[in-house]
């Protein structure tokens, strides 16, 4: 049982590192990683960034195999919790959350169309959890 046990682990350990190929750059030369990169079949599909070199990452954003974004999110305030998050189909940006007051809640929702014009928008100004105030540029 211990052998298929560990030949289960070893097989798997492979598949994973074949699948992912992480490395990672040390942009200002401090002796510490600030960029890291996944790849899997050639290309990038993950790149994590630590923007303001304090060892915590700040900025993600996710490729899918033909090199466009499929997501995107950014540390703004630099306090370990990600604030804006954008979400792409085609490569096309078609929404975007945003935690405005940095409570680790979306208070601000915008939806795009054609990736590059607000659709709509929808807010909760008063942070309570429930959307307070919407617009539709459509009608």
């Amino acid at each position: 049982m211990k052998k298929a046990v560990s030949f289960l682990i070893i097989v798997l350990a492979a598949w994973t590192a074949s699948a992912a190929s992480p490395f990672s750059t040390d942009k200002n030369d401090d002796g510490r990683p600030d960029q890291w990169y996944e790849i899997v079949a050639g290309k990038i599909v993950k790149m994590s960034l630590d923007r303001n070199f304090d060892t915590v990452i700040d900025y993600v954003v996710r490729y899918d195999q033909a090199g466009l974004k499929l997501y995107e999110a950014g540390d703004y305030n630099y306090d370990g919790e990600m604030d804006d998050f954008y979400f792409f189909e085609a490569g096309k940006l078609i929404r975007q959350e945003i935690d405005s007051n940095f409570d680790s809640d979306i208070d601000i929702w915008v939806y795009m169309k054609d990736g590059i014009y607000i659709h709509r928008y929808e807010m909760d100004t008063d942070f309570d959890g429930i959307v307070d105030t919407e617009k539709d540029f459509s009608q």
